[in-house]
This record gives structure tokens, sequence and C-alpha cells, in this order.
């Protein structure tokens, strides 16, 4: 039970933990079948998954988990004070688009880039926005429970740049913040086109987790709806 306990404040505190670095307690999580009992245990309870790499193990919130996890009114504060919800949806829809970009093949490596440039990613979703129409709107719409035309109108309503905070180009970095706050990407600062790389984090649980078969259908059925008729 100490062990485990051990194991779980190292997840909670850092969110990982290494093989290299931290070789006693991934074998413990690995090797022992009590200890891993009980961690499953916390993880049915305390609505988390942790995630097995062959190097590491990661700790990763389940959408319902309140403390571990963001909520929307955190997302919503850390665009600007005066943000509306809309904006809180947008801001996770380019989260989750950025990620598409990188990890969005039809191989049997998902990752398609290396790096995305802040521009690009703005372009790429100009372009996105612009194919959905309104009938694809609706069935994601009632699928989701995301209203895909208002986030598009939203989008489509922001200057591309400028000195205010509510330009595309803003919300792209904001996105990009957060995504290397929870230390997925590498996000450098001060360079005209900026660009991002994934972490080996991020490439690990893309892998590992989140891009397993029954999700990675999910994901490419809402960011490559509308490119069958554009092929």
């Amino acid at each position: 039970m100490e062990q485990a306990l051990q194991i779980y404040k190292k997840l909670v505190e850092t969110g990982e933990i290494s093989r290299k670095e931290d070789k006693e307690l991934y074998q413990a999580y690995s090797e022992e079948p009590e200890i891993r009992m009980i961690l499953d245990k916390f993880e049915e309870e305390l609505e988390f998954k942790i995630v097995v790499t062959p190097e590491t193990l990661y700790l990763v919130p389940n959408l319902e988990n309140k403390i571990l996890g963001f909520s929307l009114r955190e997302i919503r504060e850390s665009i600007r004070s005066d943000a509306k919800l809309i904006d809180t949806f947008l801001l996770c829809y380019i989260i989750m688009f950025i990620l598409y970009l990188f990890y969005g093949g039809k191989n049997n490596d998902p990752k398609q880039a290396d790096f995305l440039q802040i521009k690009d990613i703005i372009h790429q979703l100009d372009q996105r926005f612009e194919q959905v129409d309104e009938d694809v709107e609706d069935l994601l719409e009632e699928d989701y429970s995301i209203n895909f035309k208002n986030i598009a109108n939203e989008w489509k309503a922001k200057p591309i740049d400028g000195e205010k905070r509510n330009t595309r180009k803003y919300m792209v970095k904001k996105a990009c913040n957060i995504l290397e706050k929870e230390k997925l990407i590498f996000f450098p600062r001060g360079e005209e086109d900026t660009e991002i790389r994934p972490k080996e984090k991020l490439d690990s649980l893309m892998r590992y987790y989140y891009l397993l078969e029954d999700r990675i259908k999910e994901i490419n059925q809402i960011f490559q709806i509308g490119d069958e008729e554009n092929a």
C-alpha cells in the first residue's frame, strides 16, 4: 500500500514516472499485481488513467475530473478576463485541431508532422471553417453537443493579427500556451514565424492512449468531414 501511495503521489506532483529516473516505482507498478490493483482502484475512484509506455508512466485526468483536469472556467479565464464562452469552445477546438495536424496520419504511425508554424495553423483553421457546411454542423452538434457553426463564425469574426487580444493569432498562441504548460510541446517565443514541436510526452500519450483504434476513428470523423468532397 505504501509504494502504491508513493506512485500516486509522484504522478500527481509531476504527471509522470520515468523508468530511467524512477526505476523502483516504475518496476513496482509494472511487476507487482497487488500494487497495480490498488492503483486501478484509485483510477476508478479518483477519475484518472495511468498510461503505460515502455519508458514512462503518465497520469491523465478523465474529462469528469474537476481536481486534476481543466474546467471550462479556467480555460476561459486563460484567454482574457472578459472572454465569452464561445471563445472557450473555440480554444478547445484549436487545441484538438493542433493535435490532429500532428497526429492525423492514416499509416501505422499516425504522426504526420514534426513541427507546425503558427501561421500555417491559422491558415489550416481558415480552410477548415470554410469547409464545414450546415448539414455537417447539424450532424456534429447532434453527436457531440458542439455547435460548429457558432465556433466557425466566432473564428471568422476575429482579425488575423493585430495589437488586440482577440485575434486568430492570439487564440492559436493561447492554445499553444496550454499545451506548453502541460509539457506537451516546445513553444519558443519572440520569433516572427514561431514553430511548435511535440515533446516526447505528447508523442507517447498520442501513440499509447489517445490514438487507440476506438478514439482515432472518432477524432478523424470530426476533422476529416468535408475532406472527401474536396479531394
